[in-house]
């Protein structure tokens, strides 16, 4: 007996596939970043680092509908963001700088800089809720207070449009 095992011929052998981990964090161009985690377009830079000035509530809403005005980054659909989908940028282990010098829990390719805090869709009476990127916790706060905002929309569902004909 033979301490050897036997050797499969090049044709036998079954090809090793190479899977690369997707990258969650997608550039599609200068003003938009996808996530593929989510399916969801961000604004890459929110309204502070847009425009240079704090937004309440309300003008947050119509930053969104001049962004959609303008069809940024090729889109008409842009809106400010859920809890859940605000939540979903919030990653304990990243680390980026925010207006003031602080420390928020944003991925790095969002820009440095933005404000710490973000408005969300939402009507509770006169407060309205925004999401704290330092804390990574939900705040409500009243709505003419000035804070700032970065927007989102959903990326379509995909479907098969072939119609199969029966014969």
């Amino acid at each position: 007996m033979s301490d050897q095992l036997p050797v499969k011929k090049e044709s036998e052998q079954v090809p090793v596939k190479v899977e690369e981990k997707s990258k969650r964090w997608v550039e599609k161009g200068p003003h938009v970043i996808f996530d593929n985690v989510t399916k969801l377009y961000w604004l890459k830079k929110d309204s502070w680092q847009d425009k240079g000035k704090f937004l309440n509530w309300h003008e947050a809403r119509e930053f969104a509908d001049k962004k959609n005005m303008r069809k940024i980054g090729g889109f008409d659909d842009w809106r400010l963001p859920t809890y859940d989908e605000a939540a979903s940028l919030y990653e304990p282990k990243a680390s980026n700088t925010c207006k003031g010098g602080g420390t928020i829990h944003l991925d790095p390719c969002f820009p440095e800089d933005s404000f710490k805090t973000q408005w969300l869709t939402g009507d509770t009476s006169t407060r309205r809720p925004r999401f704290d990127y330092s804390e990574g916790k939900l705040i409500s706060v009243d709505e003419y207070s000035f804070g700032s905002v970065r927007i989102c929309r959903k990326a379509p569902v995909k479907r098969n449009d072939q119609i199969r004909q029966r014969n």
